[in-house]
């Protein structure tokens, strides 16, 4: 079965000294849009972060949030970005030179920039820390898409019961659609005796009788209108059944259906013809709605 497309994932990675905790959320979106919020300090994750969500997911706009969980035993050390701090205060020389004025406490002003100081190890090793971020990260996107194939299900067997109905209605319309042209005669030819009688004998000549119902039943016909139907019908029941990303694929399948059932309206000249295609049409709507969801 498909994927649903909104979820919720969380994960812990933690060595005994360092906690880390990844939060994924996601819902419906026509590509895949990740939006990742961490400390600063840990941005050179963010690559990594990203090429992880891409393995795991094809669809949706994701909310991936890491956090630093405190309580860890070397926990609670401010540490100086030197090299930004560096560049803060390289920044501040040019200014003071375009303003001709020097600062008054560049301590405390630096102090202030955002990111010069952040809570952590002055010794991290980086690559231990990147890899504990990205098992969080990756134990979060599994039980996102745990939930998601769960929620997926649960649409997909609701949208194989709409589709089957469906096709019911679909049987009824060639059903009726096969009998149309009978029924058309039926009523020419009592029209016809009821206006003219006996005024016009060539009306109850077979040959003209049969040359105007040919000509209707082939104006009326949706014999290839209900076979296109049967095999988008057949397309759309198997991309249920994927296992696949299938959601923009069925978005289209579901497009086509529309198609052929609004000209199968179109040359509807039948009550009962017409009452089926609007149940088919309202159905179809319900359909495209949920599929909205799947990735």
């Amino acid at each position: 079965m498909p994927k649903s497309m909104t979820g919720y994932g969380r994960a812990v990675a933690t060595d005994g000294t360092r906690t880390f905790r990844a939060e994924c959320r996601s819902v419906n979106h026509r590509f895949l849009e990740l939006s990742i919020r961490m400390p600063s300090a840990f941005n050179a994750c963010e690559t990594n972060i990203r090429a992880k969500a891409q393995e795991y997911l094809a669809r949706g706009r994701v909310e991936i949030r890491i956090m630093e969980e405190a309580g860890g035993v070397l926990q609670g050390r401010i540490v100086i970005d030197k090299n930004l701090a560096r560049s803060y205060l390289d920044a501040l020389a040019e200014l003071e030179l375009i303003a001709g004025e020097t600062a008054v406490d560049r301590v405390e002003w630096l102090s202030r920039c955002d990111g010069v100081l952040y809570a952590g190890q002055e010794d991290d090793d980086d690559e231990h820390v990147a890899a504990l971020i990205i098992e969080a990260v990756e134990g979060a996107l599994q039980k996102l898409n745990d939930a998601r194939e769960e929620e997926g299900n649960f649409i997909a067997n609701d949208l194989l019961d709409k589709v089957a109905e469906f096709r019911e209605h679909t049987a009824l319309v060639e059903e009726r659609a096969s009998e149309m042209p009978t029924i058309y005669r039926e009523k020419l030819l009592a029209r016809a005796e009821e206006l003219l009688e006996e005024k016009r004998p060539e009306w109850y000549d077979d040959q003209r009788l049969f040359a105007e119902t040919a000509l209707y039943a082939d104006r009326a016909s949706i014999d290839e209108e209900v076979t296109r139907l049967a095999a988008h019908i057949s397309a759309l029941e198997d991309g249920l059944r994927s296992t696949e990303p299938v959601g923009r694929r069925l978005d289209f399948l579901i497009q086509e259906i529309l198609r052929e059932t609004n000209t199968i309206g179109s040359k509807a000249g039948d009550l009962v013809l017409t009452q089926t295609v609007v149940e088919m049409k309202t159905l179809i709507e319900k359909i495209r709605e949920q599929v909205q969801n799947l990735e």
